[in-house]
């Protein structure tokens, strides 16, 4: 993560024109402050910071007549209890000229996408809120591959390592592997209960089949 810029730097970007990083709102502005950063959490790249600068005009001048600091952050933090999944960023206060206005400092976000509210999901007869874990399945379900191995997760799976293009060399898991997890990036296989027992392997290794004589669903992992 990029440091959180210095009192100067953050003046400075107040100060300067607004452009993909920076932005500035009035306090009354704030049914925009929500979308601007979840806006900037899904586009700040590696290493740089964003900052929505709340109290200040778009003359880049801190307004006036001053608001109470503390109750403004109280309402920043509630409106940011609306992100999902939740987005981290930094508040700072800065000073120009004996007034003072709030900084909110956005980073790169690697849990991007971020949304201005929550992911539902049925269980059993209820709605309920997803959990960071189950809307990460819901954006790796997009991936057809990753849907798949999803749709038998925790389920008995035959796994088998291969060389390519060389099945002589095909060796077989022993016993009953499970599928523990999968994201568009890696896919876990356990072969007992204990977190030891789990094996991450990244995706792009992996095709999908059944097995011919069980028809079981099954993993060929390419080394």
């Amino acid at each position: 993560m990029n440091p959180i810029p210095s009192d100067a730097e953050l003046l400075a970007r107040m100060k300067n024109f607004e452009d993909n990083f920076v932005e500035r709102k009035t306090v009354a502005d704030d049914r925009d402050w929500l979308k601007t950063i979840v806006a900037f959490a899904n586009s700040t790249p590696s290493g740089w910071n964003s900052v929505l600068f709340i109290g200040v005009k778009n003359s880049g001048e801190i307004e006036t007549p001053q608001v109470n600091l503390d109750s403004l952050q109280i309402k920043l933090n509630a409106t940011l209890l609306k992100t999902y999944p939740p987005i981290p960023c930094f508040k700072h206060v800065v000073e120009e000229n004996g007034r003072q206005a709030l900084a909110v400092i956005v980073p790169y976000s690697e849990n991007k996408p971020h949304f201005a509210g929550p992911s539902y999901l049925r269980k059993g007869s209820e709605t309920v809120i997803a959990s960071e874990d189950q809307f990460a399945e819901l954006i790796a379900s997009r991936n057809s591959l990753v849907a798949e191995i999803l749709a038998h997760k925790g389920e008995f799976v035959h796994v088998v390592n291969s060389k390519r293009g060389n099945s002589a060399f095909d060796s077989y898991w022993p016993g009953t592997p499970k599928i523990h997890d999968c994201n568009q990036h890696f896919i876990t296989i356990e072969s007992g209960m204990e977190p030891r027992n789990r094996i991450t392997f990244p995706i792009s290794d992996i095709v999908i089949g059944r097995e011919r004589q069980s028809n079981r669903f099954q993993v060929t992992i390419y080394r």
